[in-house]
């Protein structure tokens, strides 16, 4: 295996600095100019490994990451058969014609040859995966946006990329690892690899829940999530001693951190600060806004099988306006992100007590009520939110017995009528949000 001759695609750039390291190891590189056909270069590439030198030994392209308009004309003319079947080419003599299609590599490259003037196996194999990784990257992209020129999705195709190792799954025994619809933006591309590694499977699950809790409630709230559950949420009176889980924040003051003073959390997301940094946490985030994805389907993976639907905007709620208790939104949010059958006791601009992932409504009431009578919470003239409709008798009672002052559910059942008059005759007042929000 040597490296003796070249062809680079594309000048400029990256292009013109990585032609110009190889030839200062004495490598021939030849460019477009110098086939009178582009399908010429193929049987350039076979000869590689032959004791006569001729052959091409590395192959340098570029392939499109999208496209700029969507349009049938240049995406069309993005379709290069030469150029896929050069890398088909040098895929299938890996062992002496080197395939690049990542600029990145390039340095890597220049290293390997530094160093032992050639560039060994075992990159050559990971070139080829990548050069093929990035063929099926690219047939995606294009098959994803002709569909939607030729307004048909029938064939829908999901390739992933692998972003980092993670320290486990959702047990110590299971592997898994963070990755990503290729091409796509996604909402862990604001964490480097620094913040990233040794993070696990239920780390990520609780970072990706808080953040996106404290995206739909004011900025002086700070969430606590722990196995996948919303703990707390609040703007004052905070106390995280002994707390797990992770907790998020977009502002730093004396009273968050001395309330954190003596934490076991998991992950702390915070603004950066001096202060921060006197704490002792397990990994520590510095908070950056909270990143804004569109997601345009959501996946769920059965054995399988894929669940596959459209995601929910869940600040789309009808009761929303001026006349409105701010804290009804911030309690329907809550309760929105939580598992259903949901329950969400809040008052005075805090998170008392949440039921989550329960059989039946009158399960997560019982669950909320009990967990504020621990935490010695009164629930009377708090606000009660649920993700589903009202309509057992049994939780209309438990409401009125509890006291509290106001109940917002999605409505839209046969059961609003008797329900409303049940709950306004008590003294309750009873808000529809409009939608329900049930999270499985």
């Amino acid at each position: 295996m040597n490296i003796n001759n070249a062809f680079i695609e594309k000048t400029g750039g990256v292009f013109d600095l990585f032609k110009e390291k190889l030839i200062q190891f004495g490598i021939k590189i030849y460019t477009s100019e110098d086939f009178n056909n582009a399908f010429d270069l193929i049987p350039e590439i076979s000869k590689a490994g032959g004791s006569d030198f001729k052959g091409i030994d590395l192959v340098a392209l570029e392939l499109p990451r999208e496209f700029p308009k969507l349009e049938e004309s240049m995406i069309l003319n993005s379709l290069e058969p030469w150029k896929l079947a050069s890398i088909y080419a040098c895929i299938k003599n890996y062992r002496n014609s080197v395939i690049v299609v990542d600029t990145d590599d390039f340095s890597r490259i220049i290293s390997s040859l530094d160093e032992c003037g050639d560039i060994t196996l075992q990159d050559r194999r990971m070139l080829s995966l990548k050069a093929l990784y990035r063929v099926l990257r690219l047939n995606s992209l294009i098959h994803k946006d002709m569909s939607e020129l030729f307004a048909s999705e029938k064939f829908e195709t999901l390739i992933l990329e692998e972003i980092i190792p993670l320290r486990y799954g959702e047990n110590p025994h299971q592997l898994a690892y963070l990755a990503k619809l290729a091409k796509s933006h996604a909402f862990f591309d604001f964490m480097s690899g620094e913040h990233l590694v040794g993070l696990s499977y239920n780390n990520i699950i609780d970072v990706h829940l808080a953040l996106t809790t404290l995206k739909y409630l004011s900025d002086d709230f700070v969430v606590r999530v722990h196995h996948g559950t919303i703990v707390e949420a609040r703007t004052g009176d905070f106390d995280f001693k002994g707390a797990r889980g992770v907790v998020a924040a977009a502002f730093v003051n004396d009273e968050l951190l001395k309330a954190l003073e003596g934490n076991d959390l998991d992950v702390l997301i915070l603004p950066g600060s001096k202060e921060v940094q006197t704490l002792k946490v397990r990994r520590f985030i510095e908070f950056k806004g909270i990143p804004s994805v569109n997601v345009e389907k959501e996946y769920r993976f059965l054995d399988g099988n894929f669940l596959i639907q459209t995601p929910d905007d869940i600040s789309n709620m009808r009761f929303f306006s001026e006349e409105n208790d701010v804290q009804y939104r911030f309690a329907n949010a809550i309760v929105s992100l939580s598992r259903s059958m949901a329950c969400c006791i809040f008052k005075d601009y805090g998170l008392i007590s949440i039921g989550s992932g329960q059989p039946e409504q009158i399960d997560a009431l019982e669950i909320a009520i009990r967990q504020s009578n621990r935490k010695s919470k009164d629930v009377r003239d708090s606000i009660c939110a649920f993700d589903g409709p009202v309509r057992d008798e049994e939780v209309v009672q438990t409401l009125i017995k509890a006291g509290v002052k106001i109940v917002i559910e999605p409505g839209g059942v046969k059961e609003d009528r008797i329900v409303r008059k049940e709950l306004e005759d008590s003294g309750i007042e009873l808000v529809f949000s409009g939608k329900r929000r049930y999270k499985h």
